[in-house]
C-alpha cells in the first residue's frame, strides 16, 4: 500500500488523466470496450496549482502523448523543462541540465508505478485501481468522480475528470488535496488515433 500512497502523491502533482471514448455511457464495461478504439493521443495541457499559502496559482503548460499499448509522453515545457516517458522497457524521468535531458533517478520508480496506473486509466479499467471508487456522473459535461479509499482521504479528498460528450477525452481535471490546496489540468488541441512515431517515447 506504500507504493500506492506515493505514487497518489506525486500524481496529485502531476495530474495526467485521460479516458477512452465514453460518449455518454454509464456502465464502465461499456466505457472500456469504448477505451479498445483508442490507438493515439496527443494534447497540449495547461496545468493550475493553487496553494492556500500563494495568492495566484503556480502554471505550466506542457505536452502529452500515448500510443496504446504501453506509451506515454509527459512534457513540461514551462517554466521549468521535465520529461517522463514510459514504454515496454518501463519509466524514466529526465532533466533538461545544459541544454542536454539528463535521467532524474530520484523519481523514476514513483513515476513508473503512477505511469502503470495512468495506463489502465487511458484504457478505461478506472476499476482496476483499489486505491479509489469511481462513479460516473452524467450531466454537461458528464465526469467520473473518483474518491480515495479511507487511507487516501488524508492525502486528495476527490478528483474529478469532466469529459468531453464528442471526443470521450477528458478535458479537464479537479484533484481536491489536503489543507485547501487543489489543481487544475485543462487540456486543448486534443488529437485521436495520429500517427506517432515509436521515438517519441524512447530515450531523448
Amino acid at each position: 500500500m506504500n507504493h500506492i500512497k506515493t505514487g497518489v502523491l506525486w500524481l496529485a502533482v502531476l495530474g495526467i488523466f485521460f479516458v477512452g471514448p465514453v460518449w455518454a455511457t454509464d456502465d464502465f464495461e461499456a466505457l472500456s470496450k469504448s477505451a479498445q478504439n483508442i490507438k493515439s493521443i496527443s494534447a497540449d495541457f495547461i496545468q493550475e496549482k493553487h496553494l492556500k499559502i500563494l495568492a495566484k496559482p503556480i502554471v505550466s503548460e506542457g505536452r502529452f502523448y500515448f500510443k496504446a499499448p504501453y506509451s506515454i509522453r509527459w512534457e513540461y515545457l514551462s517554466p521549468v523543462k521535465t520529461l517522463t516517458l514510459m514504454n515496454k522497457r518501463g519509466a524514466m524521468v529526465y532533466i533538461l541540465s545544459e541544454k542536454k535531458w539528463v535521467i532524474d533517478k530520484t523519481k523514476s520508480d514513483t513515476r513508473g508505478i503512477v505511469m502503470d496506473e495512468i495506463n489502465n486509466w487511458f484504457t478505461g479499467h478506472f476499476q482496476e485501481n483499489p486505491a479509489f471508487t469511481p462513479v460516473y456522473k452524467p450531466g454537461v459535461p458528464p465526469s467520473v468522480i473518483l474518491t480515495p479509499k479511507e487511507d487516501m482521504k488524508n492525502f486528495i479528498s476527490r478528483i474529478v475528470l469532466k469529459l468531453s460528450k464528442t471526443t470521450g477525452m477528458v478535458e479537464q481535471v479537479e484533484i481536491m488535496e489536503g489543507q485547501g490546496n487543489r489543481s487544475k489540468i485543462t487540456f486543448k488541441n486534443e488529437k485521436l488515433n495520429v500517427d506517432l512515431p515509436d521515438s517519441l517515447f524512447e530515450k531523448p
